[in-house]
């Protein structure tokens, strides 16, 4: 029987094998069902999300799935570490399907034939009374069907934990492979109303140094923009709504991690300890631009319609509503990089909507995910790069994206030139 201090021990060289992946979610748990195991006790569903995963009391495990998602990534990982690293080791670690205990065995032992227990003398038959030979094949086919209709009606009691595609993409894996909250900006516009002489409001504008009613306030303490007045009102790109349908689809059974909020709501605090998305366009970024082109080889030209290359002074131009016709090109703009806390940063940004959509499907498609993962980082795992797609298209229909551009971030460049609450 394997001692408290050798399933601890056996416990670190999984974790340390790097087979649990970057994220200590795997290890927290592996840890939280060894002091169980330990202590005797199976843990629920309930608990694990409460006590590991840090979500509420009133957590739904009938809604929400996440522990049983976690649980089937582990039981893989941990047959994996033993197929490939811990054949030798003494002991085996196993999460029996349907369950949340750590099952604990010789290694090997699973699969190692019973060994033969000595026969019994045959018993003599008397003279008068022939040998009979009972036939218990029917009888044990029966008692097979029986335990198998058993452990069918079991297993309808056991959802099927849904496989998330994107838990294998570089650039979602980060924001999926943990429990830190996960906010979505939403790169929306102020709208106020320019009044005449008389004080009405004669037509609604927007100004990019304008970006809600307390920086109009703040305008107008200096004695700018004395003839606007606040509407409380604003508008979000027609875009936005297919984009956010496309990123929740990467969160799936983790929706309910996911918060939305509008980019004239957010405060620098909202940066910290969140996962960031930020969906909209360029002209939308407002204090995200310093961040997501601090460490860019683009830069913003002479209008929001404009990206140009850096390097070898290319220029990208959006005609997206300026076409003679209903021929279009757009742009659209990735970049993702972690924080010096960890937490990750997924920018997409259209210079206009078609841009935008495009993007979105780019990015949530893991067939065209993996293409540009492989284009953009290769072999490295680090999710920090920049890319941008060209879309082309007629009346409103993206017939063709091409990637026209990739480009990778050096992470401590970006923060020492744009830092967040001065850390």
């Amino acid at each position: 029987m394997i001692s408290t201090d050798e399933l601890k021990s056996l416990c670190d060289r999984i974790v340390k094998s790097g087979e649990l992946g970057r994220s200590r979610t795997y290890a927290a748990i592996l840890d939280y069902l060894a002091e169980h195991a330990v202590a005797g006790t199976v843990p629920k569903e309930i608990s694990i999300a409460i006590d590991v995963l840090g979500r509420e009391p009133d957590f739904d495990v009938g809604k929400d799935s996440i522990v049983r998602v976690h649980i089937y990534h582990l039981r893989n990982k941990l047959n994996t570490y033993f197929a490939r690293m811990g054949q030798q080791e003494k002991y085996r670690l196993e999460i029996p399907k349907g369950q949340y205990v750590l099952a604990i065995t010789e290694n090997g032992a699973a699969t190692a034939e019973p060994a033969a227990s000595p026969a019994e003398p045959a018993a003599t038959p008397s003279p008068d009374q022939p040998a009979r030979r009972i036939n218990y094949t029917p009888w044990l086919a029966a008692l097979a069907f029986v335990i198998l209709g058993l452990g069918w009606l079991s297993r309808l009691d056991q959802p099927k934990p849904e496989v998330n595609p994107f838990f294998a993409s570089k650039l979602w894996q980060p924001l999926l492979d943990d429990n830190t909250p996960v906010l979505v900006l939403v790169g929306d516009y102020y709208i106020m109303g320019e009044q005449d002489k008389n004080g009405n409001v004669r037509r609604m504008v927007r100004e990019f140094d304008i970006n809600s009613p307390t920086e109009l306030a703040e305008a107008q303490a200096k004695g700018e923009a004395a003839n606007y007045r606040n509407l409380e009102l604003g508008y979000a790109p027609t875009s936005i709504p297919k984009a956010l349908a496309q990123v929740m689809k990467v969160f799936g059974a983790q929706s309910g991690r996911v918060k939305v909020k509008m980019m004239s709501d957010l405060r620098t605090t909202d940066l910290v300890g969140n996962h960031i998305i930020y969906l909209g366009l360029i002209s939308g970024l407002r204090s995200l631009n310093d961040l997501m082109f601090a460490n860019s080889g683009l830069a913003i030209g002479d209008t929001y319609d404009e990206l140009i290359n850096l390097d070898d002074d290319t220029s990208y131009n959006s005609s997206s509503g300026l076409s003679v016709g209903s021929n279009y090109h757009d742009f659209g703009m990735v970049s993702t990089f972690p924080s010096p806390d960890g937490n990750q940063f997924v920018l997409l940004a259209g210079m206009r909507d078609e841009g935008l959509s495009n993007l979105a499907e780019e990015v949530t498609t893991p067939k065209k995910l993996a293409e540009l993962e492989q284009t953009a980082l290769g072999k490295d795992d680090k999710a920090a790069f920049e890319a941008l797609y060209e879309v082309l298209g007629y009346d409103s229909t993206n017939f063709e994206a091409r990637l026209v551009y990739h480009h990778k971030l050096d992470t401590k460049v970006l923060w020492e030139a744009r830092l967040i609450g001065g850390k």
